[in-house]
């Protein structure tokens, strides 16, 4: 769950991305796991969900420490960049640096599990 205030719009990264509604300072926590908002599926359990529910999950979720996650907020449109302004530290995604009200918040896809985004990390590889 987003704990800052947060629009989408189109982001010159990717599609749609997550942007900042406020000021945020260097060290904000900005995101945490929210049991009851947010939801964490096993292997098993997502194995067992339809396809089309699967590929959503694929698509908006990410997986790490062996759980599929998938976020009830903005937080599923965040976009990766190699010198990403958050990273994340006992659970909670922080400010790596101070972000301007209205710039684009990313992740580094790679913290998350190894191989996650391997595809996604393929594909920008071959652009360069």
């Amino acid at each position: 769950m987003l704990l800052v205030k947060t629009y989408l719009d189109k982001s010159a990264i990717h599609g749609l991305g997550v942007f900042a509604g406020q000021f945020i300072r260097k060290g904000t926590k900005i995101w945490r796991y929210v049991e009851g908002f947010d939801r964490a599926y096993s292997l098993k359990a997502f194995a067992r969900l339809p396809k089309p529910a699967r590929d959503y999950i694929r698509f908006h979720g990410y997986r790490v420490d062996g759980e599929i996650i998938l976020t009830g907020d903005h937080d599923c449109h965040m976009n990766h960049s190699d010198d990403a302004n958050t990273y994340l530290h006992n659970g909670y995604a922080i400010a790596r640096r101070a972000i301007a009200k209205g710039a684009e918040i990313t992740n580094d896809y790679r913290e998350f599990e190894p191989g996650f985004c391997a595809a996604f990390l393929r594909k920008k590889e071959r652009r360069r």
